[in-house]
């Protein structure tokens, strides 16, 4: 029979086990949490990772373009070719692409001042979105019928890659990014 009611002595005993990252005697905090706990009190607010500035839960403010390094643009335009030479148009399922990518984001945003960290993610999101549906947009035109997942014949694809309206969107002399031309 499961006894249910106040039952603190027990939780605090199974908290003060030592395989948990916060464990120390009732009412203490371990060393790895001062830190934390030190951030919050103070106001400065930080994701999971620990990284200050991308924390997005209850707002919308981080949801803007804003203007990111060009190196970037081009790392996102590399994986959009990628996905669409190696995987048609898919995301594919190498995790260790995925987490190149990624990582390589997340070691820019964490350059730059946390106000425009979300934003900076924001944007290169926007821009991977807005040059997968151009991509596609002038593949079904070049290859009535095609779906996303089916191959693609590379020389259809370098012609779009190589095509300025593509181009434009990275390099910024476009009007037609999405806002993504817009210096702030």
């Amino acid at each position: 029979m499961m006894r249910i009611g106040n039952n603190s002595q027990g939780i605090w005993q199974l908290l003060s086990n030592k395989s948990f990252p916060f464990a120390g005697k009732q009412g203490g905090v371990s060393k790895g949490n001062e830190k934390a706990i030190a951030d919050l009190l103070s106001g400065r607010r930080k994701n999971s990772y620990g990284v200050e500035g991308m924390r997005i839960t209850g707002r919308t403010d981080w949801k803007r373009i804003i203007n990111v390094s060009d190196e970037m643009k081009q790392h996102v335009f590399e994986d959009v070719k990628k996905e669409f030479y190696k995987y048609g148009g898919m995301s594919g399922d190498s995790t260790a692409e995925t987490n190149a990518y990624y990582d390589k984001i997340h070691s820019y945003v964490k350059t730059l001042k946390a106000s425009d960290r979300s934003p900076a993610t924001w944007t290169l999101s926007q821009l991977h979105l807005d040059l997968a549906h151009a991509v596609t947009a002038a593949v079904k035109e070049k290859v009535p019928g095609w779906t996303n997942g089916k191959p693609i014949p590379s020389d259809v694809l370098d012609g779009i890659f190589a095509d300025e309206s593509i181009t434009s969107m990275v390099s910024g002399k476009s009007g037609t990014a999405e806002g993504l031309d817009i210096q702030i």
